[in-house]
């Protein structure tokens, strides 16, 4: 990974930081520096770095500890491995529970089968039955939409809680009412998850040594 002064600048480097930055690229001659081996000078130079981070007026950047751990996750930031321009994209996709694809197709359809699956889950456990009883005390269960139903026609409701793996039974049509929309709330933070599961793919410097995952959908 290449570094320059702008680079280290646009990154958001520390007034106190830069200083010593300018003064390594001036005495080197160069405009350009190999990250790898700018850090590897840093570790070097740890002494000198204390000194000079002790002049900050900022007690945020008065440790040299922090300038190595801010230059050391540069390696992990993705607007750093790209900031050239020269980075190499691989195809390489990981979906959010770690699975790995090949292609952006194949990552969109694994996220989606996975929160279709949910989906099929979630509603399997909203079903709710309404109970009808017979003159000699039989019961027929069948299930119903309690948003087109007329709870007149049951004497009982009855659904499945997942979390207990339980039925629940009531005669009350609002504690049905109330489980289905808890129930349809689960989906909305469903709905929810899968818009927010990102797919990210690999990106690695020019160099080939560093790498990071790069949001793309």
């Amino acid at each position: 990974m290449k570094t320059t002064l702008q680079f280290f600048k646009d990154m958001g480097v520390c007034d106190g930081a830069y200083a010593v930055l300018e003064r390594f690229f001036n005495a080197a001659g160069v405009v350009e520096y190999d990250y790898a081996a700018g850090y590897e000078v840093m570790l070097g130079m740890m002494g000198q770095l204390e000194l000079e981070a002790a002049k900050s007026a900022d007690p945020a950047h008065a440790n040299a500890q922090a300038w190595l751990k801010w230059c050391y996750d540069l390696r992990d930031r993705p607007e750093a491995i790209q900031y050239f321009g020269d980075h190499v994209v691989e195809n390489l996709f990981r979906t959010a529970d770690g699975h790995l694809h090949e292609s952006l197709p194949t990552a969109q359809d694994h996220r989606r089968r996975v929160f279709d699956e949910l989906r099929r889950d979630h509603s399997a456990c909203r079903v709710i039955n309404g109970v009808t009883l017979g003159a000699d005390g039989t019961e027929t269960w069948k299930v119903i939409d309690l948003r087109s139903v007329d709870p007149e026609g049951y004497d009982a409701f009855v659904w499945h809680e997942a979390e207990t793996g339980l039925n629940h039974r009531t005669s009350g049509i609002e504690e049905a009412i109330a489980f289905d929309a808890a129930q349809s709330a689960v989906l909305v933070q469903i709905n929810a998850a899968e818009t927010a599961a990102r797919i990210e793919r690999k990106v690695r410097d020019e160099s080939g040594v560093f790498e990071v995952w790069v949001a793309v959908g």
